[in-house]
């Protein structure tokens, strides 16, 4: 398998690829990822096929608690959330001393926030120019996600995470009936990534969290 004369770019999501994966699914997942990153399409991201039995980093969940700042007082919303915490820190199965939180970001409609941006009086070149950015995934803490359509129905419109936006919550609320972990619209989980979703969502994760872009040097 060669992957020569790649940018730098491509050559950090071959490196990162899953190592669980057999030569050929690594292969072919490389090559959908090269032919789509870092746009992302409905047929592609999503899944509704992974084990109801427990959440996985990149679920969408309804109705997850937010809190917002607002003129010094907090107020709780109930949007959707998505699990950014790794699937085997929060799994049932791992045996652990203490049991973990679970850290979710927050998901926004992007009809609601052009609509906002509209109300505070920005121009209307900028907020196209910022959407586009946006669908294509070029703004690093936010990540976007295509209309979900389950059985000809629409699930989620046209949305984006937050990365700086989240909240943590005791597991025990996952692990009870709080949340019913089917799929909507009979549970509370909007939808599961695909490989190339999960991929993608972990690509913009990093560079939100890891990247070595700060330009100070620490000295001891």
């Amino acid at each position: 398998m060669s992957y020569e004369n790649i940018d730098e770019s491509y050559e950090f999501i071959r490196t990162h690829l899953p190592k669980y994966l057999t030569p050929k699914q690594t292969d072919n997942l490389f090559k959908l990822v090269k032919a789509n990153f870092p746009n992302t399409d409905n047929d592609l991201i999503y899944s509704d096929e992974l084990d109801s039995s427990l959440y996985y980093q990149g679920d969408a969940i309804l109705d997850i608690p937010f809190s917002d700042f607002q003129q010094g007082s907090f107020d709780i919303s109930y949007p959707k959330g998505i699990v950014i915490s790794n699937t085997c820190d929060i799994s049932s199965d791992n045996d652990r001393l203490f049991k973990p939180n679970v850290q979710l970001a927050r998901v926004f409609g992007v009809n609601e926030l052009i609509e906002q941006f509209k109300e505070d009086g920005h121009d209307a070149f900028k907020i196209d120019e910022f959407v586009s950015n946006l669908k294509g995934n070029r703004i690093s803490n936010l990540f976007f996600l295509p209309k979900k359509i389950t059985n000809g129905e629409v699930v989620m419109e046209d949305s984006f995470v937050r990365f700086d936006s989240n909240v943590t919550l005791p597991i025990e609320i996952f692990e009870s009936t709080t949340y019913d972990k089917n799929y909507h619209p009979s549970g509370d989980r909007v939808f599961s990534f695909s490989n190339y979703g999960f991929y993608t969502f972990l690509i913009k994760l990093s560079v939100h969290y890891c990247r070595f872009r700060e330009g100070v040097f620490r000295t001891a």
